[in-house]
């Protein structure tokens, strides 16, 4: 979502097709996925398995026949094309390449039209989803090989990064690896912290517990600790989890809990809360307790490697994980000087997740991938461009200034020996109308429907994603 704001804020030419769940399914709105804009086309369809009971061992695995044919009916038989494909489902993406390289036309001996980039969200490390019984090696080595396969790799957390090598030595040649880690681009999962108000109270009264009660985020730990404070110091507990609460940490008077809370509950609590504890094992930069510390709750954190990413060096606030409880009662007891380390580690953490840089990497290795396509494209052309006559005399009798590629398919009709539009010959495809334009200095617009080209000012843009 953050990228996608940051990419249409960034570049007024960007197009995104976004797809997605039905919104009656995931109950969502247009507006929530920045889908009420023209520059972006939803893609509704169920996902895998979708309405099963045994869905959420599917949800990272894809495509099903509907999305595919959404993806064809929505963007290319309304004359669409992409130029960047973002996947960050672990499986699937090879009938999603084999679909889209069909779908754009592609020609066995000419460049690919679309790079497919890797979103590493959080890869199945050997120490990850350990207590899993449908996972195995298996299904963490071919994550790893589908990841460093690609082409190209952006990566959430650089835990994952660091770790990928040390696990992929063990079955792929080192030197595949360091080509895609050459290549990848970290993009420290971008938080907006415009959406909270850091204010603090004059003293501390709720420890705040929220997010999921996955085991690797030790809430039994948690709450031991929530306990004592209540003991010392008299401060209550506030729980808001996208998961039930078991009875036996909601059963106390100075508990407050809010089993899956609804987005106002959370916002609420984040209002309430002075004090929130990371007690996780690992994790691929989260959000909830950093937009916790921005809402004014002191963050004490477990060191562990994944957090040396978001925050300062030196800081009191991050301790080993046997001495979370008696830092914890250190943020009580010294609370104005918590409170300065909590704004430094927030002003720190604003900082390396910013949505503006992220989306700016990300936009970056993007237009240098279509510049590089384009570049392949034209020596294509140069090589053998007999075949791609027809289209540019067909753009030659249009507008000059901006054509349609609709318009251009039709303007065809007047140039083929059977005086048919271009696309419906067999040795014409819409990567063919798309790259003959940009050979030509035209750059897509990012309207809605079918794409409409310009002759570019500054031929250095971005296209469609």
């Amino acid at each position: 979502m953050t990228w996608v704001r940051e990419w249409l804020r960034q570049d007024p030419t960007v197009h995104v097709y976004w797809l997605l769940p039905h919104r009656g399914t995931a109950d969502y709105e247009r507006e929530d996925v920045l889908a009420d804009r023209d520059r972006v086309t939803l893609l509704e369809a169920d996902h895998f398995m979708e309405g099963t009971d045994s869905e959420y061992v599917f949800t990272e695995s894809g495509y099903t026949e509907n999305q595919l044919r959404v993806i064809r009916e929505r963007i290319y038989e309304e004359l669409g094309y992409v130029d960047i494909v973002v996947d960050q489902l672990r499986q699937g993406r090879e009938d999603l390449l084999k679909w889209l390289l069909l779908q754009s036309g592609h020609q066995a001996d000419e460049p690919k039209p679309f790079d497919l980039i890797v979103n590493v969200h959080d890869l199945m490390l050997p120490f990850k989803y350990a207590t899993d019984g449908y996972r195995d090696d298996y299904h963490r080595k071919l994550e790893v090989a589908h990841a460093v396969l690609a082409d190209g790799c952006w990566f959430k957390a650089g835990l994952d990064a660091t770790e990928l090598p040390m696990f992929g030595r063990e079955f792929l040649l080192e030197t595949v690896i360091e080509d895609a880690l050459d290549d990848a681009v970290m993009t420290e999962s971008p938080i907006d912290f415009s959406r909270f108000e850091e204010r603090y109270a004059t003293e501390p009264r709720y420890l705040h517990i929220a997010g999921s009660g996955w085991q690797k985020k030790h809430p039994e730990l948690l709450f031991d600790i929530a306990a004592d404070l209540h003991r010392e110091y008299g401060i209550e507990t506030v729980f808001t989890s996208m998961d039930d609460i078991p009875e036996s940490y909601t059963r106390y008077p100075w508990v407050e809990a809010y089993p899956r809370a609804s987005w106002e509950e959370y916002e609420r609590m984040l209002r309430k809360g002075d004090i929130a504890i990371c007690a996780t094992e690992y994790d691929t930069l989260a959000r909830t307790w950093f937009e916790q510390a921005a809402s004014g709750q002191v963050l004490v954190v477990r060191d562990e490697p994944w957090v040396e990413d978001c925050v300062p060096e030196d800081s009191p606030l991050v301790v080993p994980v046997e001495e979370l409880g008696s830092r914890a009662r250190w943020v009580v007891e010294h609370w104005d000087d918590a409170v300065a380390a909590n704004r430094r580690l927030i002003d720190h953490v604003r900082e390396v997740r910013s949505p503006e840089r992220a989306g700016r990497k990300t936009l970056d290795d993007m237009t240098r991938r279509v510049d590089e396509k384009i570049d392949r494209y034209a020596e294509a052309y140069r090589k053998d461009g007999s075949r791609r006559s027809a289209v540019g005399r067909a753009i030659d009798r249009t507008d000059p200034d901006s054509i349609a590629l609709d318009e251009l398919n039709e303007a065809g009709a007047t140039v083929t020996k059977d005086g048919t539009p271009l696309l419906s010959h067999e040795w014409c495809s819409i990567t063919d109308l798309v790259f003959a334009l940009r050979v030509r200095g035209y750059h897509d617009t990012g309207n809605a429907g079918a794409p409409v080209f310009r002759r570019a000012s500054d031929p250095d843009s971005m296209e469609q994603i």
